[in-house]
């Protein structure tokens, strides 16, 4: 069955009756004139006529031919199979169904998705399929976590399998499960291999260039591939909420809240008074009203309080459209009035300024109890006996040698019930002691520490500065473009190199200059680590008296207690 990308440009066949509108016009009949008897010149003037009309009739075919045919290429044609039956009689045939399950499948026509139209029309592949017949089904996203399945005979099990198949959120990426496809089709024994990609052609997950150079594989292990296009060509028209940045301002007496909503126009067409409206705790809270012009974006921001002292979930909503998954975005604000945080001095000094935890209590709370919501309590390793870890919030392992084992023990049960810790280094870090001690806690394994020099300019190696590894982190959101650029001006004359490989589910907050990891979370099952890789004083930076470590200090400890407002992902 022969089907097109662009049906719409078929009318340009129309156009091939332009060169026949015109030689009709252009046609006229001959004047008769009489004249004395000039037979023979007359029947030459037969011949010649003949000939040019002849000539005339051919011109036009090819010209209107030419139209015709250049509307149909310009609507892309392509030969569409919905039927999964055998080439020809009794030759049996491989075959890869690809269904997409990216969330553009969930765009509805007709009061149907695409999704179900695509599990309908894997279906209709497997029942047209003989005896003879093996197959597989495989989805385009998550193929890293997907075990190919193996080319299956029973039908049974593979409209199960159908049956069972769920949307999900993420964008396509038909490259992979082209190759995953050829990949089960690789070991499959029958000569005829196919491919069956059921999709809604949407642009993003499509590498073109991959397409246009080919595939050796593709070409060598596939019989035919079917594109199947769920959206019959259509142009698709979406309004979306792709973004929300939600922010706190919390002081003694109240608390509110600003959130930053961006709508983008996926259509061709400008959008007039598109109502948005943010949601808390199930009560509307604040509306407003989007002009969009045709492909574009805008962004608005609400404002609206808060109760103190508890957390709080909402959303923000758009009106609905044909693909309402991404009409809404969820966000969690918590305004807990108070952070208990313990500050363990691996290198107290008589000089208060010298300590290794001077600067970073400060920093937590500049003014004590009335200027913070966060109260750090400071203890040396000596003391930390008389503290107990749930009593806190997060607990700083500033510079510290040592623990005792009880305490390690602690700290690791501590953080397995939804703690936090954070390890900041020095001199007195042996990195092999932390490995062993605290190796189901750390992101990565230290190595050895490396001296850098001093701002001399003969030297070999300068000091390495910060820069973000990602800048939307809620612990560096709350920094301005200013305190951002500053990152760059730091220097850090000691840092401890890490391991490359993590060890566990991690992420790099901020790098040092030379791509090496400055700042690193780790989520350790309810509760998180941080490691910052080089000292919280000025032993071996000058970071602490730059602008941006307060608000960095104080958004770190929000976030690993989610006392920050944040956007949930889907």
């Amino acid at each position: 069955m022969i089907s097109f990308l662009n049906p719409l440009l078929l009318f340009g066949i129309l156009g091939a009756a332009i060169p026949i509108i015109i030689h009709l016009i252009n046609k006229k009949k001959a004047i008769s004139h009489k004249f004395a008897a000039i037979d023979f010149i007359l029947q030459t003037n037969k011949r010649i006529s003949v000939k040019f009309k002849l000539r005339q009739l051919i011109l036009l075919i090819l010209r209107a031919s030419l139209i015709a045919f250049l509307a149909i290429a310009l609507a892309r044609p392509f030969i569409k199979n919905f039927i999964g039956g055998t080439p020809g009689k009794d030759v049996p045939t491989s075959n890869a169904i690809i269904v997409d399950d990216s969330y553009s499948m969930q765009y509805a026509d007709n009061h149907e998705s695409f999704f179900i139209s695509a599990k309908n029309a894997a279906k209709e592949i497997i029942n047209n399929l003989t005896k003879n017949d093996d197959a597989a089904v495989i989805t385009s996203s998550n193929l890293g976590s997907q075990v190919l399945p193996e080319l299956d005979y029973d039908k049974k099990n593979l409209l199960n399998f159908i049956e069972q198949l769920q949307p999900g959120f993420a964008t396509t990426h038909i490259v992979p499960a082209l190759d995953a496809a050829v990949e089960i089709l690789t070991s499959a024994k029958s000569s005829v291999k196919r491919i069956f990609l059921l999709t809604d052609l949407t642009r993003n997950g499509w590498d073109i260039d991959w397409f246009k150079s080919g595939n050796e594989k593709l070409r060598s292990h596939v019989s035919n591939i079917h594109i199947i296009d769920l959206s019959k060509g259509k142009e698709l028209k979406n309004i979306a909420v792709p973004h929300i940045e939600p922010q706190i301002n919390v002081s003694e007496r109240s608390a509110e809240s600003t959130i930053k909503v961006v709508v983008s126009n996926f259509t061709p067409t400008r959008v007039k008074n598109l109502l948005a409206q943010v949601f808390l705790d199930q009560k509307k809270v604040a509306q407003g009203f989007f002009n969009i012009e045709a492909n574009a974006s805008e962004t608005k921001e609400f404002y609206f309080s808060l109760e103190k002292g508890k957390g709080h979930t909402g959303w923000v909503e758009i009106s609905e459209d044909n693909l309402s998954v991404d009409n809404k975005r969820y966000f969690a604000i918590n305004t807990s009035n108070k952070l208990d945080t313990l500050l363990i001095d691996g290198d107290p000094k008589t000089n208060i300024y010298e300590s290794e935890t001077f600067y970073l209590e400060k920093a937590l709370n500049p003014g004590r109890e009335h200027a913070s919501s966060i109260k750090p309590t400071i203890c040396s390793i000596h003391e930390v006996k008389n503290f107990v870890f749930a009593n806190f919030d997060i607990v700083f392992l500033c510079n510290v040698e040592t623990l005792p084992l009880e305490k390690i023990h602690e700290l690791d049960k501590f953080v397995k019930e939804g703690g936090s810790v954070i390890f900041s280094l020095g001199n007195k870090v042996d990195s092999n002691y932390y490995n062993n001690s605290f190796g189901t806690l750390l992101p990565h394994r230290l190595h050895t520490a490396r001296t850098f020099s001093s701002d001399s300019p003969l030297s070999e190696e300068q000091p390495l500065h910060l820069k973000p590894t990602e800048p939307i982190h809620p612990a560096l959101r709350i920094l301005s473009e200013t305190n951002m650029s500053t990152l760059s001006s730091v220097k850090f004359y000691r840092v401890f190199y890490v391991d490359p490989a993590p060890l566990g589910n991690c992420k790099t907050i901020l790098s040092f200059s030379d791509d090496t990891p400055a700042l690193i979370e780790r989520q350790v099952d309810r509760g998180r680590c941080v490691l910052f890789t080089s000292s919280i004083d000025r032993d071996w930076t000058d970071m602490p008296v730059k602008p941006f470590f307060l608000p960095l200090m104080q958004q770190l400890c929000r976030f690993l207690t989610g006392n920050i407002a944040e956007e949930i992902q889907n």
